[in-house]
């Protein structure tokens, strides 16, 4: 029982507040790696590029925070006015439905 407790304790959550997950460098090369800033308690609203390489691209949340969501390539997160520092997003973008890569939205949130 005491394992099980531990290891919900470590399953990784989604705020401003926290360090973000470390990945592989193989993981990490593979990413693009966009850059946005927003006023805590304001909504940030990105649209994501429809081509990659030649090809129309759709996404997919890999790991995002609490009021965010993904509609088309438009990406849209309600920040919460305590929230400060940065924060990753992580995507899958897809082309034709299969995987092709990871983009990552580096989000800096200020006071």
């Amino acid at each position: 029982m005491g394992l099980l407790v531990c290891a919900l304790g470590l399953a990784p959550t989604a705020s401003a507040e926290r360090a973000p997950m470390v990945r592989s460098s193989e993981q990490a090369s593979r990413a693009d790696t966009l850059r946005y800033s927003v006023r805590a308690g304001e909504t940030l609203i990105v649209s994501l590029p429809a081509r990659a390489g030649g090809n129309e691209v759709t996404y997919e949340i890999d790991e995002a925070p609490a009021l965010s969501w993904l509609v088309d390539r438009s990406f849209m997160w309600r920040t919460l006015a305590r929230e400060r520092g940065t924060l990753p997003v992580r995507l899958r973008r897809l082309v034709s439905g299969r995987a092709d890569g990871e983009v990552v939205l580096l989000v800096e949130i200020t006071g």
